[in-house]
């Protein structure tokens, strides 16, 4: 019964993301055309707009061939990948494509203080919104999200997806993914970056401009030591670990 409920749900949300998209290509365009010209727009469009739901593996790879360089995970510090799990979705490895503990928490926070804080997207919902999909907050742009995550969850798995973020998340201007970053703030490739560069580099990813050191240093290593103490809490490294990264010297180097 259990399966045939998700089977529903799953089916459910791919006709509203078909449907979406449909609609979304018939109202492009406000002005008139004649009913022919209209569906030779849509049929050339639809492919375009429809194929990553339903060739989600072909569309991530040509997605990763305009990535410059692409890390793989095993050349990414531990210390970066634990520091992004503490900060972003430290259930990543026991949830699905959503986290109802994570949404749940975003809500009480942003009820809490009368404005969204806090978004409740797990890693795998972010992973195709920075692939596929706008920055929007709307209920459609949601849909879209949570169906793409369902899916890539599906064919991925966890290190997969985690791989996936950490090349494409945005840390900053010129630093998108891993490799760009680390070349940006610190002038060295990503397997040589120490842990307080780490803890700095998982921080941006709240908010990168007003976390950018280059810009706004104290701002940054407050962000670094709320990251610091996250991975203390969750055990990833000691006390005296942490209190010796967030004073160590983080080298930044400006173009």
């Amino acid at each position: 019964m259990k399966k045939k409920l998700v089977l529903i749900f799953f089916l459910a949300f791919t006709c509203c993301a078909l449907g979406t998209q449909i609609n979304d290509v018939l109202h492009e365009n406000t002005l008139p055309v004649r009913s022919s010209a209209l569906r030779t727009d849509l049929f050339t469009a639809l492919p375009s707009q429809t194929y990553p739901y339903l060739h989600l593996p072909a569309a991530i790879e040509a997605k990763k061939k305009n990535i410059p360089v692409y890390v793989s995970l095993a050349v990414i510090p531990p210390n970066l990948r634990h520091a992004v799990l503490a900060t972003e979705d430290k259930r990543f490895y026991t949830h699905g494509a959503v986290d109802p503990f994570g949404i749940l928490r975003a809500a009480v926070v942003n009820a809490a203080a009368a404005h969204t804080r806090e978004g409740g997207s797990t890693i795998s919902q972010q992973v195709v919104k920075n692939l596929f999909l706008t920055q929007d907050r709307t209920y459609t742009r949601k849909g879209k999200e949570l169906l793409l995550a369902l899916l890539l969850e599906h064919y991925y798995t966890k290190d997969q997806i985690l791989e996936l973020y950490l090349n494409t998340v945005y840390f900053g201007p010129d630093a998108i993914g891993v490799h760009a970053a680390a070349r940006t703030f610190f002038h060295t490739a990503p397997e040589q970056l120490t842990l307080s560069q780490c803890a700095l580099l998982a921080g941006l990813v709240k908010a990168p401009t007003y976390y950018n050191p280059l810009l706004h240093y104290r701002e940054a290593k407050e962000r670094q030591k709320i990251v610091l103490t996250l991975l203390t809490e969750q055990q990833y490294i000691r006390p005296e670990t942490a209190t010796q990264a967030y004073y160590a010297p983080l080298r930044l180097q400006k173009k």
